[in-house]
Order: structure tokens, then C-alpha cells, then sequence
């Protein structure tokens, strides 16, 4: 198999994702409050609005930690040079042992980068942050994401 031509694509800073991720968070929270008070037979008023609320605020604060923790707030930039994947990250060039692509919905995948060395990130690519190097870096995906690079120390699950 004939290995994809290089290609560069800048990654998406994932703030519609952590966002996504906190009000999910909230959304779970009020509505285990509210079954909980409701399996508790309070009646219907303040104090079940109270606690929905009050669970619904601490929620959104875990989503936030988790958001914050789990998708980087700054646009990284992702490289296929023909041999290995590289992840660009505040100017700091980081080979990747295995690239993995968790979600491919066409136009948005959602990327985990195991680097060479340190834990796996996970990172946001959408033909929105990446422009004209879409259709190339999908082309790199589909033939090279998922497998450990040879001699990178990382090895395939």
C-alpha cells in the first residue's frame, strides 16, 4: 500500500465541544435532581427547583473540569509527513506513537493522539478548522490512523 502525501491541518480549539460537554454535564445533573426528588414524593415547588438547580450548577462545574482536562483550549496542528503523525502543539513538534479515530461523522472527527512519550490527548479536526487540507488529512486517516508507528515505542491494542 502506497503511503498518503504529506499533509498539515490546523485543529479545531474544541470550545463548541467543552461546551457541549458542560451543558450535557448540567442537563444530567438537574434531571437526577429532579428524579430524586421526585422518587423522594416532594411536592412540586421550590424546594424541588431548588435542588435541580443546585445539581444542574455542580454538574456543569464537573463537565467543566472534565472539558478542560479532555480537549486542549488552544488550535494544535496535526502533520502526516509520509513516514509518522506529528502532533504540533504550542510550538512544540511531538511525534505520535498511534493516532486513533474515534468519531468520523465527515465533516467533524474527534482524534486520540498517543504521543511517542506522556499520556494520550484528544483532539478536535472539522473541515471548518481545517480548510483546504481536509480532504488530504482524511486521506492520511483513513489509510494511517490506528496503527503503532514502527520503533515509537507505542504498540497497538
Amino acid at each position: 500500500m502506497r503511503a498518503a502525501a504529506p499533509v498539515e491541518a490546523v485543529l479545531s480549539d474544541g470550545s463548541l465541544e467543552r461546551m457541549l460537554i458542560i451543558l450535557l454535564h448540567a442537563c444530567a445533573g438537574a434531571l437526577l435532581a429532579t428524579w430524586g426528588a421526585l422518587h423522594a414524593e416532594w411536592p412540586p415547588g421550590s424546594a424541588m427547583l431548588v435542588a435541580a438547580l443546585a445539581a444542574s450548577g455542580l454538574m456543569a462545574g464537573v463537565g467543566a473540569w472534565l472539558a478542560r482536562r479532555a480537549l486542549p483550549a488552544w488550535p494544535g496542528r496535526l502533520r502526516w509527513d509520509g513516514q509518522g503523525w506529528h502532533s504540533i502543539e504550542l510550538q512544540t513538534d511531538q511525534p505520535l506513537a498511534r493516532l486513533v479515530v474515534a468519531i468520523d461523522l465527515g465533516t467533524w472527527v474527534l482524534l486520540q493522539l498517543h504521543p511517542a512519550k506522556g499520556r494520550a490527548c484528544w483532539r478536535v479536526a472539522s473541515i471548518g478548522s481545517a480548510q483546504a487540507s481536509w480532504h488530504g488529512l482524511r486521506v492520511a486517516l483513513a489509510a494511517h490512523a490506528g496503527a503503532a508507528r514502527p520503533g515509537a515505542g507505542g504498540a497497538a491494542p
